[in-house]
């Protein structure tokens, strides 16, 4: 259920009133895929070095599948810092796209058309939103890389490393968008963090999809605000009776 409200999110995203607000947060993020791509391919092979530099002398014979864990490892940092930073710069338009995802989703034909000064309001309690949820995040995140660090050098245990850097991503993931709908509900972030998580299923699914997408160049260009759209779906779906 979750890949198909991440799909559907796709479609929403050419629906008349949909789509002005996909424009400028597509463009945010091309810079940044840009700039991301470009210095995480420069720095692979200096980390790697690095990194096996570490590495003793009576593993050297399986260095190529070191080098498979931590390149997994790395993609799912760049797809995890591209979402992170790409969500915090577009927040604001996010909001909005979000409004009016659920506006065509849930409101009626005379929906009164949205003003600058609502607009405003929209978009900047979304970035506010998007401050309080890096609080959520970044001391989680730094304790999920410390861990996955450690267990790196551990051998066979280092086999889990890309899994529980894959399910944190994905987990995070899930709560960041479906609290674009949440906030438009005006529900805090902490019990979005409940209902998903009284349906963990469906959450994991939901970001693990994301997550995947973010991991694709090009195509990730698209994947936030299809995610956005396909949180909000799920939202009204799943979450919203909650309310």
């Amino acid at each position: 259920m979750g890949l198909r409200h991440f799909l559907k999110g796709f479609g929403l995203l050419a629906a008349p009133g949909v789509r002005l607000w996909v424009i400028i947060p597509l463009l945010l993020n091309l810079a940044l895929f840009i700039g991301l791509t470009l210095y995480a391919l420069q720095q692979f092979e200096g980390l790697m070095g690095w990194l096996f530099n570490y590495l003793p002398g009576w593993l050297e014979f399986i260095a190529w599948l070191f080098r498979i864990i931590f390149g997994l490892l790395l993609a799912l940092c760049y797809a995890y810092t591209f979402t992170l930073v790409g969500n915090l710069i577009a927040s604001p338009f996010y909001g909005l796209l979000a409004n009016a995802v659920y506006i065509k989703l849930c409101g009626s034909e005379d929906e009164a058309p949205l003003n600058l000064k609502t607009a405003s309001v929209i978009a900047r309690q979304a970035f506010m939103r998007e401050l309080q949820k890096l609080g959520y995040f970044l001391p989680r995140l730094v304790g999920v890389l410390l861990l996955c660090l450690v267990l790196s050098f551990i051998p066979l245990v280092n086999f889990v490393v890309p899994a529980i850097a894959f399910l944190w991503a994905a987990w995070s993931l899930a709560l960041q968008y479906l609290d674009y709908p949440a906030d438009i509900n005006c529900v805090n972030f902490k019990t979005v963090r409940q209902r998903a998580g009284g349906d963990k299923g469906l959450s994991f699914t939901f970001g693990s999809v994301v997550l995947l997408g973010s991991t694709v160049p090009v195509l990730n260009l698209l994947v936030m605000p299809a995610a956005v759209a396909g949180a909000t779906s799920l939202w009204v779906e799943r979450f919203k009776q909650n309310h």
